[in-house]
């Protein structure tokens, strides 16, 4: 057992450092060694494995936002920011959403109802119930791609940051 594990680190020695492995009989067992273990010492040829354009499955790829002059902290700050900036923009795309399913809705008012809006037609009700929901989404999502903005600038500056310093 204790040969078969010696023999599996050797090879996997081999792979990495290209280190000469020898295989010697001792007392009628095939023994494995870095250096000649006897007169009648083989070498053993190992073909390399062979080379793959991917990497190795636990290997990450790099990460092609982290320049190697960003500071772990101003990393991690910029990350943060990411992802309340794909969170908030999340947001928005809702607010979006449920803007277009309200206006959408217009076109389903009658008479009765623009009577009771006191508009003197449907698209008189139409038109001023849109501009009334256009303009409350636009005072909800504001302030959200404020703050998308105000985060995208504080990324520019800790990157700014990071290439000055260095």
């Amino acid at each position: 057992m204790f040969r078969f594990a010696f023999f599996t680190l050797a090879l996997f020695a081999s792979t990495n450092s290209q280190a000469t492995i020898y295989k010697c009989m001792i007392d009628g067992v095939a023994t494995f060694t870095e250096q000649p273990c006897g007169k009648d010492a083989a070498i053993v040829k190992i073909a390399p494995p062979p080379a793959s354009n991917q990497p190795p499955a636990t290997e990450q790829p790099p990460n092609p936002q982290k320049p190697a002059d960003l500071s772990v902290e101003d990393y991690l700050n910029i990350q943060k920011a990411d992802r309340e900036i794909a969170r908030l923009q999340l947001e928005i795309k809702e607010l979006q959403k449920q803007q277009s399913e309200r206006i959408g809705k217009l076109s389903n008012m009658t008479q009765d109802a623009a009577n009771r809006l006191g508009a003197a037609s449907i698209d008189d009700a139409i038109s001023k119930q849109s501009e009334r929901i256009n303009a409350y989404y636009k005072s909800q999502i504001a302030p959200l791609e404020k703050q998308v903005s105000q985060l995208e600038e504080t990324k520019k500056q800790l990157k700014e940051r990071a290439s000055q310093s260095n």
